[in-house]
């Protein structure tokens, strides 16, 4: 008899519960009881002889706080462009710019701007000087890179954000010389296919588009050395600015009917051969390839669909 009391007194127990359970799911996910349920998890931490039940993250960052990437783990921006800088090899991650027709062109007879890049032929003849090279505050002196760091080596002063991008706006011109925009190049990269690379973007895609995103940055490949797989790159000056072995270029393409096309391109940081034909399309580069390279993923927060992928449509989308 009191075996039979027992278990309908467990059956009943069994219901109530699992009616509180069901009748209140939000518990489940509520925040706040979770983090209850991980501190009584987490072992106590001692602190002046007293238990405190703290998470040893958060104690450790009310005690002495993280290590930070300075300043510049955020995007620096700048008038026209912007640039996330990497602070352990002196050069940008990436460097982004939004390129329209207005920017380049005059169709207005009214239109008074002057070109004011120094880098263009007539400007120079006009005695225009060329902005100096100069570094962003904003930067740790530690991580810095110094023009003097290029001195005495094999290598040139290259630019990401191209001054030409902005012949009629002299301050976005300037800041194209920020230190923060340089890369180590070797001497002719700037003359070759890469040069190609931006007069296609100019003088064609801009044109004839509504407008144009540009995000241009380094690569570190590695090379095979004695039968191994190894990583080596050249560091010049004191402030111990790498050399990539390659750069990237994804360009997202905005069509006057409201649809975006994608073309990404990877080259190495090389002179080209005398006499060598360059063809463009030869160094288009599926964005998983330069994603994997360059540790970036290119589209995190937005679902994007292009009508075109490197050139190719329809059936052929995907493929390389």
């Amino acid at each position: 008899m009191f075996r039979n009391i027992s278990r309908a007194a467990c059956a009943l127990a069994v219901g109530i519960k699992n009616q509180v359970d069901t009748s209140q799911p939000s518990l489940l996910n509520d925040p706040v009881m979770n983090r209850v349920c991980l501190q009584r998890c987490l072992p106590a931490v001692q602190a002046a002889g007293q238990e405190c039940q703290m998470y040893v993250g958060d104690r450790i960052k009310r005690a002495v706080g993280f290590p930070q990437l300075t300043a510049c783990c955020k995007p620096l921006r700048y008038k026209d462009f912007i640039i996330s800088y990497d602070t352990k090899n002196r050069i940008p991650n990436w460097v982004y710019e939004h390129l329209q027709y207005n920017k380049f062109y005059k169709d207005d007879p009214c239109d008074r701007r002057v070109n004011v890049c120094p880098f263009n032929e007539d400007s120079a003849a006009l005695g225009n000087e060329k902005p100096k090279f100069h570094p962003d505050c904003r930067i740790h002196g530690y991580h810095r890179a110094d023009v003097r760091d290029y001195c005495d080596t094999e290598y040139e002063l290259g630019l990401m954000a191209d001054p030409a991008n902005y012949p009629f706006d002299p301050e976005a011109c300037a800041e194209t010389q920020v230190m923060t925009n340089v890369v180590p190049i070797v001497p002719g990269f700037s003359c070759g296919p890469w040069f190609d690379l931006q007069c296609y973007i100019r003088e064609k895609l801009v044109r004839e588009n509504k407008s144009v995103y540009v995000c241009s940055g380094p690569l570190f490949l590695p090379c095979e050395n004695d039968g191994k797989i190894q990583m080596k790159f050249d560091v010049l000056g004191e402030g111990e600015v790498s050399v990539p072995s390659h750069f990237f270029k994804v360009i997202i393409i905005e069509t006057h009917d409201g649809n975006l096309e994608l073309e990404s391109y990877m080259m190495p940081n090389s002179k080209p051969e005398d006499g060598e034909e360059v063809k463009l399309d030869d160094y288009l580069t599926p964005l998983c390839q330069i994603e994997h390279a360059s540790g970036l993923i290119f589209f995190p927060e937005k679902k994007v669909c292009f009508t075109s992928n490197n050139k190719r449509r329809g059936a052929r989308l995907h493929a390389l």
